[in-house]
């Protein structure tokens, strides 16, 4: 499970407290790039059309209170996976767009 920084002072704070719980495994490591990127808040009013699904990140799922989304696109990855093989070992296919 992860969780989401409000508290955006206490970044730099809650970055040292996480270095330090890993000291021995980076001991000797370098930074070498530090990214952060737009949590995507959009809606999606179509996630499964014909035999295609997005799920993961494609999907968007997203709570836009917390920020958290890999619970939630991991969940449908995994669903969705889960459905397929299912079929299939059913015998069956998936079906196309015209049935």
């Amino acid at each position: 499970e992860t969780e989401t920084v409000v508290n955006r002072p206490a970044i730099k704070q809650y970055q040292k407290a996480i270095r330090d719980r890993a000291g021995d495994k980076i001991a000797g490591g370098k930074i070498i790039k530090v990214e952060a990127h737009p949590i995507p808040e959009h809606y999606r009013p179509r996630r499964v059309q014909g035999r295609m699904a997005l799920v993961g990140d494609a999907a968007g799922y997203v709570t836009k209170c917390s920020g958290e989304g890999i619970c939630f696109a991991a969940k449908s990855g995994r669903m969705a996976a889960e459905e397929i093989v299912q079929l299939m070992d059913g015998g069956k296919r998936l079906p196309t767009q015209e049935e």
